[in-house]
């Protein structure tokens, strides 16, 4: 419980940092700014990892084969999420090792900031589903 608590402070200041290393990075384009951007990226997706790691961990096992099922649905989602985001960032990672301008191209990095948020956004209206059908099913099975 005191991991969720952490998670609630973290990830949104998290979230502040990255769009603010966004901002400067489009409005002072500094490699002292692209930088901090990507730190930013790299700093709130290992969060984001985190938080679905120990909310998947902690779980809300009701019932049996309900419980499973919802709990498969999450892990689904939010491997699917996890996976396409990791591969979208090896990729800029990897063209970046052979063109060392494409990480402060500013369509990279507008595009990685607007796939970060719909991330974000996939990643918790995942875990709001996954707590809204456990909470059905804890309401029907009184």
């Amino acid at each position: 419980m005191r991991n969720r608590k952490i998670f609630k402070i973290l990830i949104p200041s998290l979230t502040i940092f990255f769009i603010l290393g966004f901002i400067l990075s489009q409005a002072i384009q500094t490699d002292h700014y692209y930088n901090m951007f990507w730190a930013g990226l790299a700093f709130l997706s290992c969060g984001i990892f985190l938080d679905i790691y120990y909310w998947s961990k902690l779980g809300l096992d009701v019932d049996k084969n309900e419980s499973k099922m919802i709990k498969r649905i999450f892990d689904d989602n939010t491997a699917l999420l996890g996976v396409f985001y990791g591969t979208l960032i090896c990729i800029v990672t990897f063209f970046d090792t052979f063109n060392h301008d494409i990480m402060k191209n500013n369509y990279v990095i507008i595009g990685m900031f607007m796939m970060t948020l719909e991330f974000e956004l996939f990643t918790y209206l995942s875990i709001g589903n996954a707590r809204k059908d456990t909470v059905k099913l804890l309401k029907g099975s009184k």
